[in-house]
């Protein structure tokens, strides 16, 4: 059976997943055009011959038990994203979509990225086992206002 975009993109972000440096999660995210090209890949990984957790065979996260979402300072790494909205600069993004595999979740730092970058879609996908999730970045820069008007952020 033919795959639909969506299962398609998401099959790419898998497996920039592989790619990924990081111990504690596995990442990966592909951007594409409105014509469904794509523009950009991107994993989760140390910048530019910076040394990985991988190569040094630990995690200061995973080794200080910092939860996920928390303390992204302490943290090396780029998140796939962000890899990937930089890869392809802002005016490739306009209007894209971006899917993203290894989270069921986005960060707010993330959430900046997207929108800054001009997507319009994004598609997440923990494992094969999950849903696909889909947000519309309107959705998200909602979001990020609310929780402006909230005094969260």
């Amino acid at each position: 059976m033919r795959p639909s975009f969506t299962e398609y993109f998401m099959g790419f972000a898998k497996q920039a997943s592989s790619r990924s440096s990081c111990i504690r999660a596995q990442v990966g995210a592909v951007i594409v055009d409105v014509n469904n090209k794509i523009k950009s890949t991107g994993y989760n990984g140390t910048p530019s011959k910076v040394i990985s957790c991988m190569e040094k065979g630990l995690c200061y996260r995973v080794e200080n038990n910092i939860p996920s979402g928390t303390r992204y300072e302490t943290c090396q790494s780029i998140h796939a994203e962000q890899n990937a909205i930089i890869q392809a600069g802002e005016k490739t993004c306009q209007n894209g979509t971006i899917y993203m595999y290894g989270h069921d979740q986005i960060c707010i730092l993330c959430k900046r990225f997207i929108v800054q970058a001009g997507l319009k879609d994004v598609y997440i996908q923990k494992n094969e086992s999950s849903e696909i999730i889909h947000f519309s970045v309107e959705d998200i820069r909602q979001e990020l206002n609310n929780m402006q008007k909230a005094g969260i952020i």
